[in-house]
């Protein structure tokens, strides 16, 4: 079946709108890694400072920032994918 013009001009729409989209998604990701990595970095500038290193790693905030970042790393590379290969299923 052939496609009408209106429906191509649509579909490129749908396309330029789904990409514009993911890649907001990825830069708002991006920025909140980068805070995370920042409120990580002045929680060991705090505890080299002070000389507390070993209490560091059973500090429950340091250990959340952790699993944060890891969980945005996820999110961004996922959305990488996304930008990357805009004909594959999405995955939830």
């Amino acid at each position: 079946m052939m496609e009408t013009p209106l429906n191509k001009l649509k579909n490129k729409a749908l396309f330029a709108a789904s990409s514009a989209v993911l890649r907001v998604e990825l830069a708002t990701e991006e920025a909140k890694l980068k805070k995370n990595f920042q409120t990580l970095g002045l929680k060991v500038h705090g505890a080299v400072r002070d000389d507390l290193l070993a209490a560091i790693k059973d500090d429950p905030s340091v250990v959340e920032l952790l699993g944060a970042i890891e969980e945005r790393k996820r999110r961004i590379k996922n959305l990488e994918r996304r930008i990357n290969n805009p004909g594959e299923d999405e995955e939830a």
